[in-house]
């Protein structure tokens, strides 16, 4: 689980909030089904020679890289 989940926690509620997040799973499970079945990662901008090309790849990378970050936070066996 990342750590990030702990933020704000004190060291003696560290357990409580994990057991508060693990009781998550099942929403986060059937959320990283529909993210992966209707938010797939979008491909790369090829046409070079388009106005603003630059700014659409851009677009997509941050659009990418948004959906993996919640991938990973929502994924509880993966660790910081």
């Amino acid at each position: 689980m990342k750590q990030v989940w702990f933020r704000g926690t004190k060291s003696e509620d560290k357990e409580k909030r994990k057991h508060e997040v693990l009781n998550y799973r099942n929403a986060f499970d059937s959320l990283t089904e529909i993210l992966n079945t209707h938010y797939k990662k979008k491909e790369g901008v090829r046409d070079y020679g388009a106005p603003n090309w630059e700014f659409r790849q851009i677009a997509v990378n941050e659009y990418n890289r948004v959906l993996e970050d919640i991938l990973e936070l929502i994924d509880l066996n993966k660790k910081d």
